[in-house]
């Protein structure tokens, strides 16, 4: 998933980052003060946990929406820890700064919000470019987790590619 906006702000003012939303620690282990004390039946309690955690999840996603990543698409992309290819309908220009939210499918799927230059475009249709960005300033924490889902969907390529090798030479010739 990705969602792509033309920036008017300066390139040294943004950094890459991960989005956290509002995400209030929906599956994190209960603080004791969250324990419920004697007063209160454990099956209230838990019902109470149930709608904390489903209004959560609503206000999580409204706040998204209203932050444009409900925006974001399937595209296809080709990602390095330093820039981004993307066969997008828009159109940019070589030196536009670029927004980029991006849905990382890890084990627990996270947005991150980076920033970059368009460096090249080439007009594959009149409704299709590709474009080239260099992504500028990257937190720390970005790069380790991009460096992370790269590392493992490059396994994930192999491995398939192994086996496909494996499964054609195991084929029976037809003679």
């Amino acid at each position: 998933m990705l969602a792509l906006k033309k920036m008017e702000t300066e390139i040294s003012c943004t950094k890459a980052r991960i989005y956290s939303g509002f995400y209030s620690g929906i599956g994190i282990s209960v603080l004791e003060e969250d324990l419920p004390d004697g007063t209160i039946s454990p099956r209230l309690w838990k019902k109470l946990s149930s709608i904390d955690a489903k209004l959560n999840l609503i206000l999580e996603k409204l706040i998204q929406n209203s932050e444009g990543f409900n925006q974001a698409q399937n595209r296809q992309v080709s990602l390095s820890e330093e820039d981004i290819q993307i066969l997008t309908p828009d159109v940019f220009s070589a030196g536009d700064f670029i927004e980029i939210k991006m849905q990382l499918p890890v084990s627990t799927p996270v947005w991150i919000v980076l920033y970059g230059m368009v460096s090249q475009i080439r007009s594959i249709t009149p409704e299709q470019n590709e474009i080239w960005i260099q992504f500028s300033e990257m937190d720390g924490e970005v790069k380790q987790l991009m460096g992370y889902y790269l590392f493992n969907r490059h396994r994930e390529i192999v491995r398939k590619q192994r086996s496909a090798s494996e499964n054609s030479a195991t084929r029976p010739k037809n003679s």
